[in-house]
């Protein structure tokens, strides 16, 4: 792993001293290779007059990962508009494995009834300022069961997992895995539904309004509501549709400071 900014080499080693960071910082200073990858930050002007330690911001990259193979080809990649704004280490691994890794470390919820067993966890061990984590909400149904996804004929009810307005959390559009259809001979329609593990990936992103100034304003933990809508049903039956709300609470990482130890 490395990371490629357009610093000097000096400024690099400084900040790689500051932070304790772990792996290679690589310096293009004139931004070329930035520019040769096609990712060079064009929403920043060259008479753009914000500045970061005395220099123009002009020339920094769309901030991103690009995730290779062995071979060194590209296989994943993530990027953001925001030059401040950055992917969690945790999103990035379970996209690249395509698997989703709900760790004992993770927090989590859950809630239970006689057809589903609804949970929620992150893909990391907790939030952090500007930087893109990933909420999952996991439905598993029993055996024989099944819950219908979009698109659906009206009178049919779609799952849906919703993350409720929290200050300070910023909420990306939520994604939803595959359906498959399924034939009902006797109502003489074809649904989609999911059956057996449902994974709904919804991202967040903490926020300036979740960090006040000075350390004493800084929260160490937040509580994130969310609303899920369901109907399990078997071949034969549909259960009532529940609707239901808990809350899933996050440890929040301190602001980083210089000498702080930094997560790559």
């Amino acid at each position: 792993m490395y990371g490629v900014s357009y610093d000097s080499q000096e400024q690099l080693l400084v900040f790689g001293e500051q932070y304790d960071v772990t792996y290679d910082l690589l310096s293009d200073v004139e931004s070329a290779v930035i520019r040769e990858f096609g990712i060079l930050n064009t929403l920043i002007a060259p008479d753009d007059p914000t500045q970061i330690a005395g220099r123009s911001v002009f020339g920094v990259p769309f901030p991103g990962v690009y995730v290779t193979d062995e071979r060194g080809v590209v296989t994943e990649k993530f990027f953001h508009r925001h030059y401040a704004t950055r992917e969690s280490a945790g999103a990035i691994r379970d996209s690249a494995l395509g698997e989703i890794l709900a760790r004992h470390e993770t927090p989590a919820v859950g809630l239970t009834n006689d057809q589903v067993r609804i949970s929620a966890f992150l893909s990391d061990t907790s939030l952090t300022f500007e930087t893109q984590s990933t909420i999952y909400v996991r439905f598993e149904l029993e055996e024989g069961l099944h819950m219908y996804g979009r698109p659906l004929p009206d009178g049919y009810i779609a799952s849906e997992a919703t993350i409720l307005d929290t200050a300070g959390l910023r909420v990306g559009a939520a994604s939803y895995p595959p359906t498959h259809p399924l034939a009902f001979p006797a109502l003489g329609v074809t649904l989609n539904v999911y059956e057996g593990v449902v994974d709904v990936a919804i991202p967040v992103t903490p926020n300036s309004e979740l960090f006040g100034p000075g350390p004493s304003n800084q929260p160490t933990e937040l509580d994130i509501p969310i609303s899920v809508l369901f109907q399990a049903c078997s071949d034969t039956i549909c259960y009532t549709p529940r609707n239901e709300r808990f809350s899933l609470t996050l440890p929040v990482a301190p602001l980083l400071q210089p000498g702080q130890p930094r997560t790559p």
